[in-house]
């Protein structure tokens, strides 16, 4: 993995196309040696929390960590671990292709998309049982992973299927609605705007990129999000808002023109819109 640097926070990238993108990671106590800081994945990350205590910041929340916890962290979200004494986790990264490989693992995806949409924190606690069996199965990941075997791709998304639907169980994730199998649509949706949000601002644009009518556009989106396509470039819009004033020493007025608005004020209406804070209150919160 290599950082590469960016105004709001470094981002962790795989730094190969050749392999499985996938990487078995172990963090113990001597990982906190260099306090981590915030920073953003190009990946999914999924973290097993084993032994000892600390905090984990997802972007703007602070989740308690516990020995038999699981968190999940999305791809360009900005988090930081900090852990104390004792302490044991793994974590599972792997890219979104890796994910797309195989159609359970894509549904499995799409359930994680509209829970973390809705704004729920992908945070749960496992009971003793249930540690027993993630620790076994993580035994088997990591022996795969660590393996030479040429089919050990094959072996390890079969194994991490079994894992997040382990994890979907535990969340409650939401089923998709009954008759969509759009779902590839809607993800490369997503992707093109997560690539042109910061200077998009209508559907006109995302249908022009997508070469797809504005109205297919919003029943995708409101197929798999309840919200249309414009009210989820303008959540995209907020969030990273909301991440550069929080995570950024950048002056409001950069970040204005960072976004692409043609003001600071224009900025500063837009957010108070949809958050009911200027960017100084929130900022200063």
């Amino acid at each position: 993995m290599q950082a590469k640097t960016e105004n709001s926070a470094p981002v962790h990238r795989f730094t190969s196309a050749s392999d499985i993108h996938f990487r078995f990671v172990t963090i113990t106590e001597e990982s906190f040696e260099v306090p981590d800081v915030e920073h953003r994945h190009g990946y999914w990350s999924v973290f097993i929390f084993l032994e000892g205590e600390g905090r984990h910041v997802i972007d703007f929340k602070e989740v308690a960590i516990n020995a038999g916890s699981i968190h999940i962290v999305l791809p360009g979200q900005i988090h930081a671990l900090h852990g104390g004494k004792n302490f044991m986790a793994h974590a599972l990264i792997f890219t979104e292709d890796f994910f797309l490989m195989r159609n359970e693992t894509t549904s499995l995806l799409m359930r994680l998309f509209r829970f973390m949409d809705a704004g729920e924190a992908a945070a749960f606690d496992i009971t003793p049982a249930e540690k027993l069996f993630f620790s076994s199965l993580l035994q088997l990941i990591k022996h795969e992973y660590e393996g030479s075997d040429a089919l050990k791709g094959k072996v390890i998304l079969d194994l991490l299927s079994a894992f997040l639907s382990k994890c979907s169980g535990a969340l409650q994730l939401p089923q998709l609605p009954s008759g969509v199998t759009d779902s590839l649509d809607y993800i490369q949706m997503r992707n093109t705007i997560e690539k042109n949000f910061r200077k998009m601002r209508t559907v006109a644009e995302l249908s022009t990129l997508l070469h797809m009518p504005a109205r297919q556009l919003n029943k995708l989106c409101r197929n798999h999000t309840g919200v249309s396509v414009l009210e989820f470039i303008h959540a995209r819009i907020i969030i990273e808002s909301k991440r550069l004033l929080k995570f950024s020493p950048r002056p409001i007025k950069q970040i204005a023109y960072d976004l692409h608005f043609t003001d600071p004020a224009h900025f500063a209406n837009f957010f108070k819109q949809k958050t009911g804070y200027t960017p100084l209150e929130f900022r200063d919160m």
